[in-house]
């Protein structure tokens, strides 16, 4: 764009015929001529780089000579405007003023269609402002349009005109997607649009979620989220979860809702396994409806004894089901629990219900019903920090990963090591978990010697190895007994780990002494 540039009152304006190209460096070529120069090196030497500008100049040269390619004047306020990537361009008034002042120093790029009308898919903004400033002539160049090719190709040639800041997300979006729906790689859209190919393959993906695309929209949602909620297509908890959280939060609400589809897919498995077996499975409670069987009895009303229903027993009860829970992925995430449905075909055990004291002590069913409130409550805190530390772990490991990535290690990296390799060398020994390897990108057998011979051939990779050795053996001392009961070793590693960088969720600060939330 050069409109903004001061106009020479010496250059003339009135185009004359074009008799050469000439030299890049003639000062008093005239304006055909000069165009002719401009779009020679614009079209051929810059935007088509896979092709070498001597084979191609020749052919434009003489196209230019024998006046297959011409500069012609055109109304802007008669002629079409082609598709264009850029579909909300922005004047500015001072853009608007200055070629209302200047006219338009740049040539657009036109084409005849089929039709008889002319058609700039070359030069939006220049011919939006030259419509806005009321002008009725400006100069266009006819016959480049061949050097570009298809639809795809002045699409590509779009991407390497407009600075990255002058099109919005959408837009660039909408012209990956033309241009891989017509087989242009990933590569060369990437070049072309001066990105690298990761960006280039999340636009895409971006592209194909219509969640994603709305968000994209709005223009204020960062890329990262609208991978993710391109990510959860369809998921509207896990989308409103990712949108509304803090950035500093966004990793782990992110895994939280994978784990989460993860333990319902698990769920949804076991529940089929059971109920081939004939059983009928609860997986929401309903306090109105559902009893678990200690609460129940057969006994009369006036029957001194009134034991619980027996699991066995009650399996031929029309009301006879199991409480299915799913609290992760492990085996010990799993409980089923008997229960029935139609409690009302029973007798409620706490009429004379004595406590296993020495002394009989008579329980009303309120204070009963307290009891086993507040031993839920404590159930429901241990199993969603339970989830909460398997989440925190993942995503904590991917920090680490990201940690040795970097170019610069932490300055006390080293003494983190001399402390982990001294004071907690039963750690080190004792972790098998290769951990270490994992981080550092090497997985699978022999992943040991693999960070040996990195060592061995890179020496400048010793820190790095030796400060995955130690994250990895401190990482895997800890578990879900870090938050249980709190201890002073993974505390200390915790606070390191936040020290570099790395957000503390709510249950790795219980593990790390911070104040619990609900006490602050």
């Amino acid at each position: 764009m050069v409109a903004d540039r001061k106009r020479d009152p010496a250059r003339p304006v009135t185009p004359q015929p074009i008799t050469k190209v000439g030299d890049r460096s003639t000062p008093n070529a005239s304006v055909p001529d000069r165009v002719a120069q401009h779009y020679l090196r614009k079209n051929i030497v810059t935007k088509n780089n896979a092709t070498p500008a001597t084979a191609t100049a020749p052919d434009l040269a003489a196209s230019l000579a024998a006046g297959t390619v011409t500069i012609e004047r055109i109304n802007p306020q008669a002629v079409q405007l082609d598709p264009n990537i850029r579909t909300n361009p922005v004047l500015l008034p001072e853009f608007v003023d200055s070629i209302r002042a200047e006219g338009v120093r740049e040539p657009v790029l036109a084409r005849r269609g089929e039709d008889g009308i002319t058609y700039v898919y070359d030069g939006q903004r220049r011919l939006l402002a030259a419509r806005e400033a009321g002008l009725t002539s400006m100069l266009a160049v006819f016959g480049i349009a061949d050097t570009t090719g298809t639809e795809s190709g002045r699409i590509l040639d779009q991407l390497c005109t407009f600075a990255r800041a002058e099109l919005t997300l959408t837009d660039r979006i909408a012209a990956y997607e033309a241009l891989a729906l017509d087989g242009i790689s990933v590569e060369k859209i990437a070049k072309s649009a001066g990105a690298d190919k990761a960006t280039v393959t999340g636009a895409l993906t971006i592209g194909k979620s219509k969640a994603a695309t709305t968000y994209a929209a709005y223009g204020t949602v960062s890329f990262d989220r609208l991978l993710l909620i391109a990510e959860f297509e369809g998921d509207d908890e896990a989308i409103a979860a990712v949108t509304d959280c803090d950035d500093e939060d966004l990793a782990y609400v992110a895994q939280e809702c994978r784990d989460e589809n993860a333990r319902l897919v698990r769920q949804a498995e076991i529940v089929t396994t059971l109920e081939a077996d004939g059983l009928t499975v609860v997986t929401a409670w309903n306090y109105s409806t559902m009893a678990h069987l200690s609460r129940l009895t057969d006994a009369a009303d006036d029957d001194t004894e009134r034991p619980p229903l027996d699991a066995g027993a009650h399996t031929s009860c029309e009301g006879h089901a199991v409480f299915l829970t799913v609290n992760g992925l492990g085996e010990d995430d799993t409980e089923t629990v008997p229960l029935c449905t139609k409690p009302e075909l029973h007798q409620s055990i706490y009429r004379g219900y004595r406590s296993p004291v020495a002394e009989p002590v008579e329980l009303s069913e309120e204070e009963a019903d307290a009891q086993a409130e507040a031993k839920r409550a404590e159930r429901r805190t241990l199993i969603a920090n339970n989830k909460a530390w398997d989440t925190a772990e993942t995503v904590r490991k991917d920090w680490i990963t990201a940690l040795l990535a970097r170019k610069k290690l932490p300055t006390d990296a080293a003494a983190f090591v001399a402390v982990t390799l001294t004071r907690h060398s039963y750690d080190v020994a004792g972790d098998n978990s290769g951990g270490a390897a994992v981080f550092l990108g090497h997985e699978g057998y022999a992943a040991r010697e693999a960070l040996a011979a990195m060592v061995e051939t890179s020496p400048t990779k010793a820190g790095y190895v030796s400060l995955a050795v130690a994250l990895s053996a401190r990482e895997n001392r800890t578990s879900r007994e870090s938050w249980r009961n709190p201890n002073a070793s993974d505390e200390a590693y915790l606070l390191q780990l936040e020290k570099w960088g790395h957000h503390l969720t709510d249950v790795e600060r219980i593990a790390a002494g911070h104040t619990a939330p609900d006490a602050e």
